[in-house]
């Protein structure tokens, strides 16, 4: 049977048949951030056809498994009625089940030549194609997720409450498991950060508030 990637124990045998190439993670007193934030066991899946994020919880690795399980059938049966949810860069959500992914144009357009893009942005604002990334002035470069800071100019700074808050709910986690050490963030394109501590990781997914805060919106 296939596994799962455990945070801080042991890898986890699934109880459904997940495709061997399709990469799974699981974790049992995983965090959600949020108003009110709650502890829960997860199951996380990245299909590759179709390609999207699914996650399930529940008060046990394996409910949280069942719970993804019945997402992902319903996504491979489904017939995906798209819609934007108001975001501009071409992803799309179902109406209907779980599924999300790229499957749009994107409505803005780069500057300098108009072709739809979401490629990259600068600090003012104005999108740019991968082939005319290269000439973005380097002081309106936006800067790393977590960073604040481009090239020889400091951006504006995240709130320092919301990256303490991030930090103490990782090593609250990690300490419950006894694992301590330097923690690291990433970034993932499915409006999550992972925390990473001696080799394990650990995944909390955010609310549209949440991400607005983290990256120095109001």
């Amino acid at each position: 049977m296939k596994t799962a990637r455990n945070s801080g124990s042991d890898d986890y045998v699934c109880k459904h048949a997940w495709d061997e190439d399709m990469f799974v993670q699981c974790g049992g007193d995983g965090i959600v951030i949020g108003k009110n934030p709650y502890r829960t066991a997860f199951f996380e899946a990245f299909p590759n056809k179709p390609s999207c994020f699914l996650r399930g919880e529940g008060a046990t690795i394996e409910e949280a498994e069942q719970a993804c399980w019945d997402k992902y059938q319903k996504v491979l049966t489904c017939d995906h009625e798209m819609e934007r949810r108001n975001r501009t860069d071409g992803y799309g959500y179902c109406k209907h089940c779980s599924y999300s992914s790229m499957v749009f144009e994107p409505l803005t357009k780069c500057c300098k030549c108009s072709v739809p893009t979401a490629h990259a942005k600068d600090k003012d604002g104005k999108w740019y194609c991968k082939k005319h990334e290269r000439i973005i002035p380097r002081i309106k470069r936006p800067g790393s997720f977590f960073s604040g800071r481009d090239e020889g100019r400091a951006a504006p700074r995240r709130p320092r409450k919301i990256k303490k808050r991030l930090k103490n709910a990782a090593i609250v986690m990690f300490g419950r498991q006894n694992i301590f050490g330097k923690i690291t963030f990433s970034v993932s394109v499915i409006d999550s950060v992972k925390m990473k501590c001696d080799g394990y990781q650990m995944s909390l997914l955010f609310r549209e508030q949440e991400r607005k805060l983290l990256r120095g919106k109001s």
